[in-house]
């Protein structure tokens, strides 16, 4: 599965070793040059997706426009989706799954820091951000994280650019073998994190004010699949002659 830049030079490898390629694309045009690199399975990631995030458009005109773009090649809907009707949306619209990033960090089976799963439940879908803040590692690359009490102090200075920001270089928390994590770090809190975890990279999409509770990841797979079909089955119903 690759992200970010071209796919080309590594799909033969890949396809010599007995593997499919899965590479994300934020618009069709991407697509159908990754698909002309000989990528298997494209990922079409929404705006609203959580993490790094490469495109600009939001995930509702981008999954027909990248669907029309490479079919019959199968196409994967991420960004924006937490629960069933995302799912049965995605379905609709022409993709053949989703890629749920943020639901399945507050899963029990996720390393994710308890504190971290916990900001996920009390979140809304306005509580995310959309910017380059957290570039320890991988500057120049777009993410969506929760706001916190960093992305707080950053905008209260007035958005100031890397090297100018507020508590630059300052150490808020350590990994779990003591590695010092300054604060604008990009990993996420996992869980043998210690010390200021609410301040730290916060992954997560706009879909995080769907995500209620802490699930074990087949259950929610259960309960997706589940809700995905209802969906489907009432629309089919509406759509029925009386």
């Amino acid at each position: 599965s690759f992200f970010w830049n071209d796919p080309a030079p590594y799909v033969d490898r890949v396809h010599e070793a007995g593997g499919l390629v899965m590479h994300t694309v934020g618009s069709a045009a991407e697509a159908r040059q990754a698909v002309a690199a000989g990528v298997d399975i494209i990922v079409a990631q929404g705006f609203e997706a959580g993490g790094h995030v490469w495109g600009q458009v939001g995930i509702m005109p981008l999954i027909p426009r990248v669907v029309d773009a490479v079919a019959p090649v199968p196409v994967v809907a991420a960004g924006g989706i937490s629960d069933g009707r995302g799912l049965a949306a995605a379905l609709a619209l022409g993709a053949a799954g989703v890629w749920l990033g943020t639901r399945f960090v507050a899963s029990q089976e996720a390393i994710a820091h308890p504190a971290y799963k916990e900001l996920l439940l009390r979140a809304d879908e306005t509580s995310t951000l959309h910017s380059q803040l957290y570039d320890l590692g991988w500057p120049g690359a777009a993410h969506r994280t929760l706001r916190n009490s960093t992305s707080e102090g950053w905008e209260a200075a007035g958005s100031p650019p890397s090297g100018s920001r507020p508590g630059e270089g300052e150490i808020v928390a350590r990994d779990e073998a003591g590695k010092p994590l300054p604060r604008y770090s990009g990993p996420p809190p996992s869980a043998g994190i210690t010390g200021e975890v609410e301040a730290l990279s916060l992954y997560a999409g706009q879909s995080v004010g769907l995500v209620n509770e802490i699930q074990p990841a087949g259950d929610l797979v259960r309960s997706l699949a589940a809700e995905a079909v209802a969906v489907l089955r009432q629309g089919a119903q509406l759509a029925e002659p009386d």
